[in-house]
């Protein structure tokens, strides 16, 4: 290729993005690391993303990592049709069913102008049913789906899961959907609905079809409901989280960590069939024995100890250590992004690689309108 990098497996497709917030952009964000030209249609105030805090040089730290690998066009909501050019011209579109609707922008029309053209369309609740026309948002999706019952603990104030989870879940089940659609090819463009509240209802229904023996009541897919948070483990140094699962001899490692205090404890027997890490049956019964007795040690004590029975244990990161570990520089995890000013800041490398076709960071994420007037002549040139 005459010494140029390989282009990504989605590279000659154009994905235009007709979305804001979280799943619309992760999901046209890595077709945009596959390779793809990915568009971003915006109104005139810009992704919503823009302004979430932190906000750096007047970029979001969230819109940032959300669309890079993109071009940005502004369209005038007066003038909806300015987009329908620019979607007969994409072999894929992603877009909110609300924005779809504020410009009264004809799907049906455009597939049919378009013949291969695959259309996802994001909702909060579906397109149809008695909350179709609800507005869709995240927290009404993990508290529909009951996301929110499986964490803190009883009788507190209710939590709710911090990152967009909804988003995050609706973009990956989008990016599958549009990819069968891409390999089913001959078949001619197709037109996917995805729900924020739909896709966490199929990652909850993991934890419901589990809800078959009510003479067994345990495993982390039910007893979430009742057990409390899982916090980590305190050694000299640092938290960690461990397992005992794979030792063969529980008495030996509590042997070799010194905590004969717990064969005498009424627990015991509990204790022996926990595997420690959070996820046994006893964890939360015993979480005090294992906190007391590696409290004895610093981390690469407990680490030697419980590997040579073996089990494993992992430091506890917060971000700066994350960044320093070793594991994450040998992978290249933190990767430097340079947009057209120069200003350079940090994001994370797309998480998968292919040896022939590999995905790469090109743009940074672009200013609104930044690219308006040559996506303009583009269009017309074709037309």
């Amino acid at each position: 290729m005459n010494g140029e990098a390989p282009a990504g497996p989605l590279a000659g497709l154009r994905v235009v993005e007709l979305s804001e917030g979280v799943a619309g952009p992760m999901a046209a964000r890595l077709l945009g690391d596959a390779g793809a030209d990915v568009v971003k249609v915006e109104l005139p105030a810009g992704d919503r993303t823009r302004g979430w805090a932190p906000v750096v040089d007047g970029v979001g730290a969230a819109f940032g990592t959300l669309n890079r690998n993109k071009r940005s066009i502004v369209v005038d909501p007066r003038t909806p049709q300015s987009v329908t050019p620019l979607a007969e011209q994409a072999e894929i579109l992603i877009i909110d069913a609300p924005l779809a609707d504020e410009l009264s922008l004809d799907i049906s029309g455009l597939m049919e102008t378009n013949s291969q053209l695959i259309v996802c369309v994001i909702s909060g609740w579906g397109p149809e049913g008695p909350w179709a026309d609800r507005p869709g948002a995240d927290l009404p999706a993990q508290l529909a789906s009951e996301t929110t019952t499986a964490m803190g603990r009883l009788e507190d104030e209710p939590v709710r899961m911090g990152t967009d989870h909804a988003g995050m879940q609706t973009a990956l089940y989008a990016v599958q959907a549009i990819t069968a659609a891409l390999i089913a090819g001959d078949g001619g463009g197709q037109r996917i609905d995805i729900s924020l509240f739909g896709s966490l209802m199929n990652m909850r229904s993991t934890m419901w079809v589990a809800l078959s023996n009510p003479d067994e009541w345990w495993g982390f897919h039910v007893d979430t409901y009742v057990k409390p948070p899982e916090y980590n483990y305190s050694c000299k140094d640092r938290r960690v989280y461990f397992s005992v699962g794979r030792a063969a001899d529980k008495e030996a490692v509590v042997r070799d960590l010194k905590m004969e205090f717990v064969l005498d404890d009424p627990r015991w027997p509990l204790f022996k069939q926990d595997s420690g890490g959070g996820i046994g049956r006893y964890q939360h019964l015993v979480h005090d024995m294992w906190d007391r007795g590696l409290s004895q040690w610093t981390y690469e004590q407990a680490q030697e100890i419980i590997s040579r029975h073996g089990g494993w244990v992992f430091p506890c990161h917060d971000h700066d250590e994350f960044i320093a570990d070793g594991q994450t520089q040998h992978m290249g995890i933190i990767t430097e992004v340079t947009d057209d000013h120069g200003r350079v800041t940090q994001d994370l490398r797309p998480v998968w690689q292919l040896s022939k076709t590999p995905a790469s960071i090109r743009l940074a994420a672009p200013r609104l309108d930044q690219h308006g007037q040559a996506i303009r002549e583009e269009v017309e040139s074709i037309e």
